[in-house]
C-alpha cells in the first residue's frame, strides 16, 4: 500500500526530473550546476542528494526516461506489419508530434547520450547509465528487427538493416539538436520532410 509519504517523495522526485530535464536541455548538462535544480524544484541543494545521489546520477534517470518513452512511441506504429513503408512513416510522424517540454527533453537526448558509454563507479548512478544503455540497444532492436522482417517480405529493398535503423534514428535524433519551440519550422513543416527523408532511405538499394 502506497502511503502519504511515498507519494510526496515520489512527486518530489518528478518535479526535480521535470527541472532538471528543462534546465539541462535549455543550457546544457555541464553548464547546468545541481545546486540550479534545487531552487526551481523548491527543495534545498542538500535535499537533492535524498533523491539522486549526483547529477550524473539524475542525467541518466532522464535519458533512460527518455529512451523508455521512445520505445513505447515507436512500437505502436511498427507493431503493423500490414504495410510496412506506412508502418516506418507513421513512426516518424509520431516522432514530430511533441510538446514543447518533449522537444527540449529530446534534446538532451541528443546532445548528452554520449556520457552512457562513461562508466561510473558509484551504485545508483551506474545503474542508471546501465538501464539507460540497455534501452537504447532495445530501441535500435526495435528498428533493426523490424526492417529486416520488412525486407525479407520484399515490402522494402534489401540493404543492411543495422545501417538502416541507425540511418533513421540518428537522423530523427539529430533534429531536436538544432529544433528550437517558435522558430522557424514547425514541427508539421519537419514531419513532412523527415517522411520524404526516411521514404528515401528505405527505397534505396
Amino acid at each position: 500500500m502506497t502511503t502519504a509519504a511515498t507519494a510526496s517523495s515520489r512527486s518530489k522526485r518528478d518535479v526535480i526530473l521535470r527541472t532538471a530535464a528543462q534546465e539541462f536541455g535549455r543550457h546544457g548538462f555541464d553548464a547546468t550546476k545541481w545546486a540550479d535544480i534545487a531552487l526551481p524544484a523548491g527543495i534545498g541543494t542538500t535535499a537533492l542528494y535524498h533523491y539522486f545521489e549526483s547529477k550524473a546520477h539524475c542525467l541518466f534517470t532522464l535519458l533512460l526516461e527518455s529512451w523508455q518513452v521512445w520505445y513505447v512511441r515507436w512500437s505502436e506504429p511498427l507493431a503493423s506489419t500490414d504495410d510496412p513503408e506506412a508502418a516506418i512513416l507513421a513512426a516518424v510522424a509520431i516522432s514530430f508530434a511533441l510538446t514543447e517540454a518533449e522537444s527540449i527533453q529530446n534534446r538532451l537526448l541528443a546532445n548528452e547520450q554520449g556520457k552512457l558509454s562513461t562508466y561510473r563507479s558509484t551504485g545508483r548512478e551506474e545503474k542508471a547509465r546501465n538501464e539507460a544503455l540497455r534501452c537504447a540497444r532495445q530501441v535500435e532492436r526495435l528498428w533493426v528487427d523490424y526492417l529486416d522482417q520488412a525486407m525479407t517480405s520484399g515490402a522494402i529493398p534489401r540493404q543492411d538493416p543495422r545501417l538502416l535503423a541507425h540511418a533513421i534514428i540518428g537522423l530523427l535524433q539529430s533534429v531536436w539538436m538544432w529544433y528550437r519551440p517558435g522558430g522557424r519550422y514547425a514541427l508539421s513543416d519537419l514531419s513532412a520532410y523527415y517522411q520524404r527523408a526516411v521514404r528515401a532511405l528505405i527505397r534505396a538499394s
